[in-house]
């Protein structure tokens, strides 16, 4: 990540949203302190699963350490919490004028659990923030596996499987990116569909332009018949 790409705490605006990058083992200050209401307890959790993850935040105030910020998550629980009034309790044989919670899920007439977005709330290093409109860029490596995963599964195949195979991966596009204006992990997916969808393209135009009656990757001198190897580090 380039340092310019770095949101810095002066740039920082309350009200606007970003992605934040969650490292994969978090500090001692974060995964050591106590919760101690049900809500910082459900950040927590939160905060441990987005763990070597980006997710999206929006920033709600600066922290009360040096470079920190509050921002809120939205998430999807099936639990709920209600607090039941007078009549309720009354209804339910409870003694009046105490306060009574009720924690648990919520299920439909057939027993499906309804699930509900809410928002948990935490507080971050502004270093970890990055601006929405950033894009992760594959690695050349990737970029050419991909290209070759296109290039073998058109091998034999006719013009007009071609041209399906075109739409449908154009349909992974934009079904990925809807998916990544909420989950901002989807950027590398959307990056790998796009190039899958490119190459489709170029064999199309390959096998069109030649007249071809079937894609052959051994005779198309822009393919990539083998990926390149796995680097292991």
């Amino acid at each position: 990540m380039n340092e310019e790409e770095t949101v810095r705490i002066n740039h920082v605006q309350v009200g606007e949203s970003y992605i934040a990058c969650i490292p994969r083992r978090l500090p001692n200050a974060i995964r050591k302190r106590p919760a101690l209401t049900l809500g910082e307890w459900e950040a927590d959790v939160q905060m441990h699963l987005a763990r070597g993850h980006r997710i999206m935040v929006a920033v709600t105030g600066y922290g009360d350490e040096h470079g920190t910020v509050t921002v809120t998550q939205e998430v999807v629980t099936s639990r709920v919490g209600v607090q039941l009034t007078d009549e309720q309790a009354l209804h339910l044989g409870l003694a009046v004028g105490q306060v009574y919670d009720i924690d648990g899920t919520v299920r439909d007439g057939v027993g499906r659990i309804i699930t509900f977005r809410k928002a948990v709330t935490h507080t971050l290093p502004v270093r970890w923030l990055r601006p929405v409109s950033e894009r992760l860029e594959l690695p050349p490596d990737m970029l050419q596996t991909y290209r070759a995963q296109v290039c073998r599964a058109a091998d034999g195949m006719s013009c007009s499987e071609i041209r399906q195979a075109t739409i449908g991966a154009l349909e992974t596009v934009h079904k990925l990116q809807g998916l990544a204006l909420d989950n901002p992990n989807y950027d590398r997916s959307v990056s790998a569909a796009e190039v899958e969808h490119d190459e489709w393209r170029r064999i199309a135009r390959h096998v069109e332009g030649n007249s071809l009656s079937a894609y052959d990757l051994r005779v198309d001198p822009d393919a990539i018949k083998d990926p390149p190897p796995v680097q292991f580090r």
